[in-house]
């Protein structure tokens, strides 16, 4: 069942407040509408997809400060417009994804901030879980399809998903976080900068290890990465140009060349 439970717990993580939105339940009983919504990096910590639910409402976005809103917006919109509000989009996803050999359902992890989605592909509308500010997770112990997802605040959710599948999710995460450390620590050393991350106590860096070395050394993963921000760049700057992502490696050793680096 396509059912989703809010807790609020206390300090001694007892059960203060539950909410229950269902399908099955008139949409406009349990959430109020805030159809201009946007997702927000530091409060937004589930966007649940109803789009195929029997309601002209198509996402539900939990958020410890604007509280439980449903909005027309689908929950591909949302992380859409959230990715394009940080420079960074889903085609910078999907080629890091290249890198991380990820196919397909990429994440969206810049950092410090990690959204994942919980099933489906990424291109339609989806659940997404803020990684960042998860805590916990753990399996119902009533109904083994359903998990405990704990986050900051005290705020508990009761879904439906498996964990081990949940756990490949954020395996992937783990994943794109890793690289771009690697990324980090790369470009520090061209400035002779010691890049140190911090490690945030959530369960992406408590429950899931440290992703293994990649087969290419850093700097080819690097390089690579790098022609393709500066493909983004270059599309961003020329829309007009119908330059192809497989031309900026020729392009990108012309620009060394300019320059006596090559």
């Amino acid at each position: 069942m396509d059912t989703v439970h809010l807790e609020k717990l206390n300090e001694l993580h007892e059960v203060i407040e539950r909410r229950t939105i269902s399908r099955f339940q008139e949409i406009a009983d349990n959430a109020q509408t805030i159809d201009k919504t946007e997702i927000c990096e530091t409060t937004t910590f589930y966007i649940h997809d109803t789009s195929h639910w029997d309601t002209d409402y198509n996402s539900i976005v939990f958020d410890a400060h604007r509280g439980l809103h449903k909005t027309k917006k689908t929950t591909k919109q949302l992380i859409n417009k959230f990715a394009r509000s940080k420079e960074a989009n889903f085609m910078l996803m999907q080629a890091m994804g290249r890198q991380l050999e990820v196919k397909r359902c990429w994440p969206y992890v810049l950092g410090n901030v990690q959204f994942v989605p919980t099933s489906g592909a990424t291109y339609t509308s989806t659940n997404w879980i803020a990684v960042h500010h998860l805590k916990d997770a753990y399996q119902d112990v009533e109904d083994p399809k359903r998990l405990y997802l704990l986050f900051n605040e005290g705020m508990r959710l009761n879904v439906r998903i498996d964990l081990k599948h949940l756990e490949r999710k954020l395996t992937t995460v783990r994943k794109y976080y890793d690289f771009q450390v690697s990324l980090a620590k790369f470009l520090g050393k061209q400035f002779t900068t010691e890049f140190v991350a911090p490690q945030a106590n959530s369960y992406l860096f408590t429950r899931i290890p440290k992703t293994a070395e990649l087969p290419a050394t850093e700097y080819q993963n690097c390089r690579e990465i790098l022609i393709r921000i500066l493909f983004q760049v270059y599309k961003t700057m020329s829309p007009e140009d119908r330059i192809r992502l497989d031309d900026m490696e020729s392009l990108y050793k012309d620009m060394l060349k300019e320059r006596s680096m090559l």
